[in-house]
């Protein structure tokens, strides 16, 4: 009999061909049932402090995900969450974000003092026991570690060969002192006086996942404190206990809140669709069973295996853009570094995904979680792959369409180009021209067209790359398709411009590689990318000028800039109101005949030179003061706040309110 791991190779391998793919999905997991726990449990909420609508989902994991930017309301929503899980006959235990305040916070009205400094007072275990539970607190898990032998030896075990630690919980005087030692010498110390966050977390976080009191548990950041391998260490340990409470006893149903790629276990389309994005204003949304069609699930299943901490960034971003490869990814960046372009700000990040089917994949992905993302693709993801089914399917490219006259069948439209460019190429494979770059797309063309394969994808390739660069030419020599090269460049660029609505940015003359200015590249046959990649790297590391590199990337940072959305911190409209206020402080005290000169204003108490000295600087001889009153001021605003220096002018006819910067 074949072993199972045999099945699953069948599986994997001839998926895309089998004719019933839910067959071969509910034959996987039968395979590996832990994998896939589903459990029907009703879930309705409403926040309609942070969103409009009900949340409603009533399948889930035995391990769930709730992902979202900070004030999206996932703490609102755990313990609306931890209430209805609590209804469907499930014993909850939620723990907050900020659960170590039990140990270290006055917040509480009932912890005065921290709990592990002076310890746990053994006639209020209960009362520990009930706030804990009450504000999701780690309170107690010192207390569930004096009384349960089983889960201290557990913790023992892992503090003695992960961490080189022994604890020991201690009574003294009716109070419960956990204290450690490290293995290799050295005194016994309390863990409130030295030992740090991340091992109070680890510690806290282990005792209730090994507690059997409770078969529902809610983390809220269990990767607070917490180094990036004892995170996954962690959810390795969660994964153990993972599955169907009602069915096994033994095992407990997991919701985690996350902030960390680290924590967000995807190992299969199945996870996929217990992760919750929560968003401003809308309410969390996830992916569905039936949302993704065959060919998305052909390519996720390819792409899972190499799902790393970088690609989920997407859940996290508000605006992700997506480009194909680790090149593209890593030149973007660079390039958006070096010109002070700070994407991060918008929530954006650039992010890699090995192909225009995964860009596609993702596209779609972020549209059903309703993630603003981007996708930048090379010049040919207008004429196939699927990224070109979404655009062409898109309701707003489709009225960028009609807008420009073009109609509606957006797939038609760019046939009929396709057709020009066979037309184009069709004639210039017969010109005879001897000019040298003409000569290049001809012999190109020639070995295409006799190549007995079909090369009508490359053959548009190579007269869609050179029309852009020899269009003049072209013409020239081949005056005859002088309307049609006119026709197929007004049109795309035009067909891009629509399909921009959808957030896809194509680059319309080539690749990324097409741009690069440090080694010359031939640009029908591109090769040696690694090497290309490399010495491009460095030559925009080397370039010392923001103004320098916008100018050498003139010809693609336009189209690269377009595809994040920019959050720029306007610094000097703050800083005009704070100047605003000190002009006025300085007039009224003039007015009042306290000041007489640089001396006495910078000494003045009504001024408070002292303090706005911190962001401006007034100079011997930029303040003059005549008898009647009138004067003339300078201040200069320092570079340290607002970027580079700046200088004011200000006098006693100056009127605050109308003043600019």
């Amino acid at each position: 009999m074949r072993k199972r791991e045999d099945f699953v190779k069948f599986w994997m391998r001839d998926y895309k061909i089998a004719e019933d793919k839910q067959l071969c999905d509910k034959f996987f997991v039968f395979l590996y049932p832990k994998i896939y726990v589903d459990m029907n449990i009703p879930i309705n909420i409403e926040l309609p402090k942070i969103w409009s609508g009900t949340f409603t989902k009533n399948e889930w994991n035995s391990i769930n995900f709730i992902v979202g930017a900070n004030g999206t309301g996932k703490s609102l929503f755990s313990n609306e969450l931890k209430t209805q899980l609590s209804h469907n006959n499930y014993k909850v235990r939620l723990l907050s974000a900020e659960r170590l305040s039990g140990f270290e916070k006055t917040s509480y009205s009932y912890f005065t003092s921290s709990q592990l400094s002076g310890g746990l007072d053994i006639s209020k275990f209960n009362t520990y026991k009930d706030y804990g539970q009450q504000y999701g607190l780690s309170t107690s898990a010192f207390i569930i570690l004096k009384e349960r032998l089983d889960i201290r030896i557990k913790i023992e075990a892992l503090l003695s060969d992960l961490f080189k630690k022994t604890i020991r919980l201690v009574e003294e005087g009716g109070y419960l002192k956990p204290k450690m030692q490290n293995i290799d010498g050295g005194e016994e110390y309390g863990i409130k006086e030295q030992e740090c966050h991340g091992m109070k977390e680890i510690i806290s976080l282990l005792t209730f996942l090994y507690d059997d009191s409770n078969n529902c548990i809610i983390f809220d950041e269990p990767e607070l404190h917490l180094h990036p391998q004892f995170q996954s260490f962690f959810l390795n340990e969660i994964r153990k206990i993972a599955g169907d409470p009602k069915i096994e006893a033994d095992k407990k149903l997991f919701f985690i809140i996350t902030h960390s790629p680290y924590f967000l276990d995807i190992r299969s389309i199945e996870d996929l669709q217990h992760i919750l994005v929560c968003h401003n204003h809308q309410k969390p949304t996830y992916i569905k069973k039936d949302d993704l069609d065959e060919q998305d699930r052909y390519v996720l299943k390819k792409f899972l295996p190499r799902f790393n901490t970088h690609h989920k960034q997407f859940f996290f971003s508000p605006n992700p853009v997506f480009v194909e490869g680790y090149t593209d990814q890593q030149i973007i960046s660079l390039l958006f570094e070096k010109t002070g372009l700070n994407i991060a700000a918008s929530g954006s990040s650039v992010i890699d995904v090995g192909g225009k089917d995964e860009l596609a994949v993702f596209y779609k992905l972020c549209n059903l979680l309703h993630i603003n993302c981007r996708v930048i693709s090379d010049y040919d993801a207008l004429f196939r792959g699927k990224l070109r089914e979404y655009f062409c399917n898109s309701d707003i490219v489709q009225q960028r369409f009609i807008e420009n006259g073009f109609g509606s069948n957006i797939s038609n439209c760019i046939g009929e180009m396709e057709r020009l460019l066979i037309k184009i190429g069709e004639a210039l494979n017969n010109n005879t021209s001897e000019n040298e770059s003409v000569k290049k797309i001809v012999d190109r063309l020639h070995t295409l067209y006799a190549d007995k394969r079909n090369n009508i994808e490359a053959i548009k390739d190579v007269i869609l790359l050179s029309l852009y660069r020899f269009k003049d030419l072209i013409e020239e020599v081949q005056p005859d398709i002088k309307n049609d090269v006119e026709t197929v460049l007004a049109k795309h660029n035009r067909y891009l411009e629509c399909i921009k609505s959808a957030n896809i940015f194509i680059i319309p003359n080539g690749e990324l590689e097409h741009f690069f200015k440090a080694i010359p590249i031939d640009y029908l046959n591109i090769t040696q990318k690694d090497k290309l990649f490399n010495s491009e790297r460095d030559c925009i590391l080397d370039i010392d000028t923001k103004e320098k590199l916008e100018e050498m990337y003139s010809d693609i940072l336009p189209l690269l800039k377009a595809s994040v959305p920019h959050v720029k911190v306007n610094i000097l409209k703050h800083v005009k109101y704070t100047i605003i206020d000190w002009i006025q402080k300085v007039q009224n005290a003039i007015a009042r005949s306290e000041i007489k000169d640089l001396q006495t204003l910078k000494s003045n108490a009504r001024v408070e030179y002292s303090t706005f000295n911190q962001i401006l600087e007034c100079r011997d001889g930029d303040f003059t003061l005549q008898p009647d009153g009138k004067f003339n001021c300078t201040i200069y605003l320092k570079a340290s706040v607002v970027g580079e220096e700046k200088q004011i002018n200000f006098s006693d006819q100056t009127i605050p309110r109308n003043f600019e910067i």
